[in-house]
C-alpha cells in the first residue's frame, strides 16, 4: 500500500474579505474538505478508495478490546442503575467499504456489577478468554466463553496473566490472604500446578519464541525465587537479606539478569541461572530496573530515567525529562519525554538527543512491532496516524482517522480509538 504524507494539516485559513465567514458548523465541514483536498492532491488526485473500517456503538465508560476475529466492547447495561454490566462481541469487519460499516453484536454476556475486565484474549477451540477482578473487595476470576456463543465453558478464581501453550498462568491479588499462582489446562481448567506465597512482585523471564522459561518472585519477607513454570518448582532460592526489618523489595527480570530494588535505594544484579550476585549499587528512589537493550534503565520514584551498564552497574547516564524508553534498535532508542507526550530518537549509550519528532500520543500495543503507531490531533477532523521507529527519520504518517478523538490501541492488525461523538472507530492497519 502507498504510503500518503499529510503534511502538515491545519485549519483553514480565513476566507477572502468579500465571503462571508463560515459560522461554528460551516468550520468543521471545511476543515473535512481541507483535509480531503490535501489527501487527493498528495495521492495524485485519485478519489479515496474503499478501506476496512467500521464503527462500534459504546457509551461513556465503556472498555475496547481487539481480540482476533472479533471486537469486545465492556459497557453499562442501558436503562439501568445499580452498575450492571455487560459484554458485547461484534465480528471483524473483512471487507472494504466507502463508509464505515456500524456493527451489531452477536452475542452478549453479563459482567458482574462492580467488576473491571482487564483482558479478552482469544484461545485455541473458539475460546475466549475473559480476566476480570473487583478493586473494592480484591477478588478476581477469569472464564473462558465459547467465541462463537458466549456459553460459559468454566470459571476460576485469579487473573489469567500469561498464556503458555494450551495452558494459562493465573494470579490472584488479595489484600488479606497471600498470592496463590496457579498454571491450569485451558482446555477445561483443570490445574497443572499451584503454590501460595506472600509476593511482593511476580515477572517473566521468556525465551527468545516467547515461551515462558520462569516465573521470577520477590516475596514480601525479602526473599527472592525463580520458579519452573511447568511444574511449580522452586529452581533457586536466594534467603532474606540481613537488613530484615527494612527489606521490601521488587525483582524484574532483564534477559539473563534479575535486577532486585530493595527499599527504593539499593539495587543487585543476580543471575537468573543460580541468583548469584553480579554487582550492587546504590540508587535512590529508584523504582524499577529493566533491560533497555545491552543496558538496564532504572525508573525514578520522582520521575526521569537512569541507565546503567549491564555488566557493573556503573551509571551511562541519567535525565530528568526521559521518562521511558519504549523501542531500541542499533543503538538508538525511541524516548518518550515531557508531559509524556514528546518524543525523541535518542543515541543509547550517551543519551544525546539525535531527533526531536514533537508531540506525538502513542497507540496502547499488546504486541512488538519493529515501530511504534502514534497519533497527532487535526483540530476539527480528527486523528493523523503515523510510525516512528528508532532509526531517527521522521514520522511516516499513513492515514487520517475521521472524527478520532484518542484512546487509541492496537492489535491484530486493527486500530481502534474512541470517535467524538461515542462509539469506537476501527480500522486495518495500511502494511
Amino acid at each position: 500500500m502507498t504510503l500518503i504524507d499529510l503534511g502538515e494539516l491545519t485549519e483553514p485559513t480565513d476566507p477572502p474579505p468579500q465571503r462571508q465567514r463560515p459560522g461554528p458548523v460551516n468550520r468543521r465541514v471545511v476543515a473535512v474538505v481541507v483535509a480531503l483536498v490535501a489527501l487527493l492532491t498528495l495521492a495524485g488526485g485519485a478519489p479515496p478508495a474503499g478501506r476496512i473500517h467500521a464503527i462500534v456503538p459504546a457509551a461513556l465508560g465503556s472498555d475496547l478490546f481487539l481480540a482476533g476475529d472479533q471486537i469486545v466492547t465492556v459497557a453499562p447495561v442501558p436503562g439501568v442503575t445499580d452498575g450492571s454490566q455487560e459484554l458485547l462481541v461484534y465480528p471483524r469487519p473483512g471487507r472494504a467499504t466507502a463508509d464505515p460499516q456500524r456493527l451489531t453484536p452477536l452475542w452478549r454476556a453479563p459482567v458482574p456489577p462492580g467488576n473491571r475486565v482487564y483482558r479478552v484474549q482469544p484461545v485455541d477451540d473458539a475460546g475466549l478468554l475473559v480476566a476480570m477482578g473487583r478493586p473494592d473487595i480484591r477478588t478476581s476470576e477469569t472464564l473462558q466463553l465459547d467465541a462463537h456463543t458466549g456459553e460459559e465453558r468454566w470459571r476460576v478464581p485469579g487473573i489469567a496473566v500469561l498464556d503458555m501453550p494450551g495452558r494459562a498462568l493465573l494470579r490472584t491479588f488479595t489484600d488479606s490472604e497471600p498470592t496463590v499462582l496457579r498454571v491450569i489446562e485451558l482446555a477445561d481448567a483443570r490445574e497443572v500446578w499451584s503454590v501460595s506465597l506472600s509476593a511482593a512482585s511476580v515477572d517473566y523471564q521468556q525465551r527468545d519464541d516467547g515461551t515462558l522459561d520462569s516465573i521470577v518472585v520477590a516475596t514480601v519477607d525479602g526473599e527472592v525465587q525463580v520458579i519452573d513454570p511447568m511444574t511449580g518448582t522452586v529452581r533457586h532460592r536466594l534467603p532474606p537479606s540481613d537488613d530484615r526489618p527494612s527489606n521490601y523489595q521488587q525483582a524484574w527480570v532483564a534477559g539473563d539478569l534479575v535486577t532486585v530494588v530493595r527499599n527504593s535505594n539499593t539495587v543487585t544484579a543476580l543471575t537468573a541461572d543460580g541468583l548469584l550476585q553480579r554487582w550492587q549499587v546504590s540508587l535512590p528512589t529508584a523504582t524499577y530496573v529493566t533491560g533497555c537493550g545491552p543496558l538496564l534503565c532504572a525508573g525514578l520514584a520522582g520521575g526521569g530515567l537512569q541507565v546503567l551498564d549491564r555488566t557493573t552497574g556503573a551509571m551511562r547516564w541519567s535525565s530528568k525529562d526521559i521518562l521511558n524508553i519504549v523501542l531500541i534498535e542499533d543503538g538508538n532508542a525511541l524516548a518518550v519525554a515531557g508531559n509524556g507526550n514528546e518524543l525523541l530518537t535518542l543515541d543509547l549509550d550517551t543519551g544525546a538527543t539525535l531527533t526531536e519528532h514533537g508531540s506525538w500520543n502513542m497507540v496502547a500495543r499488546y504486541e512488538y512491532t519493529p515501530e511504534v503507531l502514534v497519533v497527532r490531533p487535526v483540530a476539527e477532523v480528527g486523528l493523523v496516524l503515523a510510525r516512528l521507529d528508532p532509526t531517527g527519520a521522521p514520522a511516516r504518517r499513513l492515514d487520517l482517522l475521521p472524527d478520532a478523538g484518542g484512546d487509541c490501541q492496537s492489535r491484530y492488525d486493527l486500530l481502534g480509538c474512541r470517535l467524538h461523538d461515542g462509539g469506537y472507530g476501527i480500522w486495518q492497519l495500511p502494511d
